[in-house]
């Protein structure tokens, strides 16, 4: 009954977990789909046995003879990175045949429509998830402590390749000093801003701030030439600056935006929401404080961001449609939207380069976008409070994203099969290529030293962003936390809460009737004003 009652509670922290995070590939819109597609692959493993008999002339001969040793190898995995399996597996094969396997590989691809996580999750618990399987790295904690994943720390030790997943990347997938996966698929985020609005501005089209100081400046001076960007554009609304906030947004207001501010706010490890050191929540901080007053600077003093369209019915189309349009000028986003949001095939590509480039189709279309893109957009990496003061960080950003592992249930014999199957799909060619061809930047810093990925300007540099990413606090109680957040940020695009004494001591009061007030701790708070003009 012990047995159970343990399985019952892993089980419900998963599904809270699942709940509260927001999965970038959880559900393609118009694709609805329940089945699984399922498919095998052989690779041929000759294990040489050898057999002595003796002549009658005393003469001793040796006879060799082949033996096939059997394995079956399950791989799950979301179809957003079929590519990426299906490019592995025959590299795989040969790799595994050149040292005498034969081992069947049999695929288990969770079809676009499905709730991955939730999926997964299903699995592990009813014992029928794959030898090895793709998942969401903000499951590395719910998933480690119900025993679900095994340690990998022996098996990356001894992998060179190891050192080219840069520090964040590597901790993302620890729990408690262990390793539990390898990032195969990952992100970065960045201040986003149309080129041809800073220029009627008056700011340099180069633009990269230093200081939170800088961003205000910019967007003061954006807001004082509002009527000739509206005129130039022919648009009846505009808006210097757009971070997201609100409960809609949901876990995008916390990581998207929030998040990319507290880690600015203070020098580490006073940056975060969560104390590693005393294994506590952080209910007050001088990072907090300066958090909360970033949203308030910029929606309730300043007035430069657009506090409507973060209660749009879809907040994630209606950012991409008003950057698109030219109503936002600066916007923090992701590393996708270069190609997601506002590319030639993205949600909402911008007007001027479809218009520049629609004589062409094919690939000949997708460059001429491309290079148009270009000249429009730009994106900044987003500076700390103070920018290069001595112990605080210079520039932020946050990184989610999926990860390669192995089931703790795999038998042992086949452990170290599903390494190597591991190790040839976060290779650097095949893994570059993969996110090269998807648009996305590649978790492995020497991604930069295969062609298809180098060739591609806009992946090549913000891989730089890798060098200095974090990542959230993915730990028990988090979602609760992040609610709060988004709760607070509304209140503040509201303007039921004004000042961010008022915001700290409320997320405080929140923080410990969430997660117990024995969980939280409260540091000094500096309350020097962040910006005075």
């Amino acid at each position: 009954m012990a047995q159970k009652t343990g399985a019952y509670v892993a089980i419900a922290f998963i599904i809270g977990i699942i709940i509260g995070a927001l999965g970038g590939y959880f559900a393609a819109p118009g694709k609805t789909v329940t089945t699984t597609a399922v498919s095998t692959t052989t690779v041929t493993k000759y294990a040489t046995t050898t057999a002595t008999t003796t002549a009658t002339t005393t003469a001793t001969t040796t006879a060799t003879t082949t033996a096939l040793k059997k394995v079956t190898l399950t791989i799950e995995y979301g179809e957003p990175w079929k590519d990426l399996i299906e490019t592995a597996i025959p590299i795989f094969e040969q790799k595994m045949k050149a040292k005498g396997y034969d081992v069947t590989i049999q695929k288990i691809m969770l079809p676009y429509g499905t709730d991955f996580v939730s999926r997964l999750a299903s699995d592990f618990a009813a014992g029928t998830a794959g030898d090895v399987v793709v998942y969401d790295s903000f499951m590395t904690a719910a998933f480690a402590s119900a025993g679900y994943l095994l340690p990998l720390d022996t098996y990356v030790q001894s992998w060179p390749d190891w050192k080219e997943f840069p520090s964040a990347m590597q901790k993302i997938v620890e729990y408690k000093g262990h390793v539990y996966g390898v990032m195969i698929d990952t992100d970065v985020r960045m201040i986003w801003y149309r080129k041809d609005i800073l220029k009627l501005a008056g700011l340099p089209t180069n633009w990269q701030p230093k200081t939170w100081k800088d961003i205000f400046d910019a967007a003061v001076q954006l807001k004082s030439k509002a009527s000739k960007i509206e005129k130039a554009l022919g648009i009846n609304e505009f808006y210097p600056f757009y971070i997201p906030a609100g409960t809609k947004w949901g876990e995008g207001t916390t990581m998207q935006g929030f998040y990319m501010v507290l880690l600015g706010a203070d020098k580490p490890p006073y940056n975060r929401l969560y104390d590693y050191k005393n294994d506590k929540w952080i209910g007050k901080s001088t990072a907090l404080y300066r958090a909360f007053a970033f949203y308030i600077e910029i929606y309730q003093k300043l007035k430069v961001g657009p506090i409507q369209y973060n209660f749009a019915s879809d907040v994630w189309s209606t950012h991409r449609k008003v950057f698109s349009e030219g109503k936002v000028a600066m916007d923090v986003g992701g590393s996708w939207e270069w190609a997601e949001g506002w590319g030639p095939k993205g949600v909402a590509p911008l007007k001027a380069c479809k218009t520049q480039c629609s004589g062409q189709s094919g690939s000949a279309y997708d460059t001429c976008y491309f290079n148009c893109e270009a000249k429009y957009v730009g994106y900044a990496k987003m500076p700390g409070f103070k920018g290069g003061a001595e112990g605080e960080p210079q520039y932020v950003t946050i990184s989610g994203g999926w990860a390669i592992a192995i089931n703790a249930k795999t038998s042992a014999d086949k452990r170290e099969i599903a390494w190597e199957f591991i190790k040839v799909v976060a290779s650097r060619d095949v893994l570059a290529k993969f996110a090269a061809e998807k648009g996305k930047i590649c978790p492995r810093i020497d991604a930069v030293q295969v062609p298809e990925y180098a060739n591609n300007a806009y992946l090549k540099s913000i891989t730089e962003y890798l060098k200095f990413t974090d990542f959230r606090d993915a730990l028990p109680g988090y979602t609760k936390v992040s609610k709060i957040i988004q709760q607070i940020t509304e209140e503040i695009l509201s303007g039921t809460i004004t000042d961010p004494m008022t915001a700290l001591n409320k997320y405080d009061q929140m923080l410990k009737s969430a997660v117990g007030a024995d969980n939280v701790e409260e540091l000094p708070v500096n309350t020097e004003p962040i910006y005075t003009g």
